[in-house]
């Protein structure tokens, strides 16, 4: 975690470019949060990326069930189609790879929301800076682990 040149507001002070040890106990606590908070955000972003590609992705995740519902017949659902189109495979193998990329980043995302709440809880309760720290470290490894492997399309 950033030790160094940190900022916050905590009560009524503002504390600007300070050391994490300088900083009271409750505003470290709360620096210690942010940067599991922050861990989270840069992790979920490399799986999805922005707002609008989680609907994209939910429309094909819903389409490609839909499809695999129907026995993979009927109408080609667009958002299969694109992967056909795209990849040049079949639409049922389309759909069943849009299924396990969608299984893999709500894993994915499901892993860093337990490491977050579980990281942020600890952090807050913690009895010293060293503590905090150590709490900080373990949720930002955590969370970065929950994506190791898992990309975006």
């Amino acid at each position: 975690m950033q030790k160094q040149n940190l900022t916050i507001i905590y009560g009524s002070r503002t504390y600007g470019g300070y050391d994490f040890e300088a900083l009271p106990l409750g505003a470290a606590r709360l620096i210690a949060a942010e940067q599991i908070d922050q861990a989270s955000d840069q992790a979920r972003a490399s799986v999805v990326g922005d707002a609008l590609r989680v609907v994209e992705y939910q429309m094909a995740e819903d389409e490609a069930k839909a499809y695999q519902v129907a026995g993979f017949s009927g109408p080609v659902p667009p958002t299969v189609q694109a992967s056909v189109d795209a990849a040049g495979i079949t639409p049922q193998e389309a759909a069943e790879s849009i299924l396990q990329e969608a299984f893999a980043w709500r894993n994915a995302l499901c892993g860093i929301r337990a490491a977050r709440l579980k990281g942020k809880q600890a952090v807050l309760q913690a009895n010293t800076h060293a503590e905090a720290e150590g709490l900080a470290d373990a949720a930002i490894n955590a969370i970065r682990a929950s994506v190791v492997g898992v990309v975006n399309a």
